[in-house]
């Protein structure tokens, strides 16, 4: 049996050349957009977990900033509590007038 040559040879070379690039390149091709997707989603929790860090020393400095936080100044009540016993320590002649003025100004500042 002969073996045919010529125009029919080369076209089944072309053909089964062309189906095996374009196989292996669609392969290729499926491979890479794997690869960049998992680089993607790598990226994607990596900078999730940096933000959850962030977050969290966030908080810590928020904590440690309430507990150096001044305590809480006397209310209006109080204060005028402590000007009305003033009051009567000046009218009953134990404070002076300086004396007074400056006890009621340490009051109102604080």
């Amino acid at each position: 049996m002969r073996r045919r040559r010529g125009p029919g040879l080369i076209m089944t070379t072309a053909v089964v050349g062309t189906t095996a690039y374009v196989a292996t390149s669609s392969a290729n091709k499926a491979a890479a957009q794997k690869q960049a997707a998992a680089q993607q989603q790598a990226a994607q929790q990596k900078q999730m977990a940096e933000l959850q860090a962030n977050q969290q020393m966030l908080a810590q400095q928020q904590a440690a900033q309430a507990a150096q936080a001044k305590p809480p100044t006397a209310s209006t009540d109080d204060k005028l509590t402590q000007l009305q016993k003033l009051g009567e320590l000046k009218t009953a002649g134990v404070l002076t007038d300086a004396e007074f003025e400056a006890q009621k100004a340490k009051i109102l500042a604080g």
